[in-house]
């Protein structure tokens, strides 16, 4: 009789023990479940993610190239405003030399004692427009090299 009791206890205990390990691996199967739908969405996502990063890219890449072309027309542009400031400096260097020139050869001759006539008025014009370029000169190089200190 002991016998028979014990084993109808060991019948019940397995009984117990299958029904909740039943109920693990129901538990465990829809878990599982879960994780292989929530796997293929993210598979579709990240599919659709890796198509919008490729277009984010070739959009970045044409703007890339357009930005390109339109820094290389303005190279042009700035070597031709290079250009002209070369011009415009040798313009006003050749002015500047001119006007000193013809100062240097207005200026009163002094012989004996007597100075030539000269109009006043031209000389004070002459000496006025060659410390203008002068003074020009001296600006444009302090604004071409802000590191310069004062005007010499």
């Amino acid at each position: 009789m002991l016998l028979q009791i014990s084993v109808c206890v060991v019948a019940v205990a397995f009984v117990f023990l299958v029904f909740y390990l039943i109920q693990t691996l129901k538990s465990l199967k829809h878990s599982l479940d879960e994780i292989t739908s929530t796997m293929g969405q993210m598979k579709n996502e990240v599919t659709e993610i890796s198509s919008d990063v490729k277009d984010v890219i070739l959009n970045t890449n044409e703007v890339a190239i357009d930005m390109r072309m339109k820094l290389s027309t303005l190279n042009h542009l700035f070597g031709t405003v290079q250009d002209v400031g070369q011009v415009l400096h040798e313009l006003s260097s050749s002015v500047k030399q001119s006007a000193s020139a013809l100062i240097a050869s207005v200026k009163p001759i002094e012989t004996s004692g007597k100075t030539s006539p000269l109009n006043g008025k031209l000389k004070a014009i002459l000496q006025g427009a060659t410390m203008t370029l002068e003074i020009w000169d001296k600006i444009k190089v302090k604004k071409s090299s802000p590191q310069a200190g004062t005007i010499k």
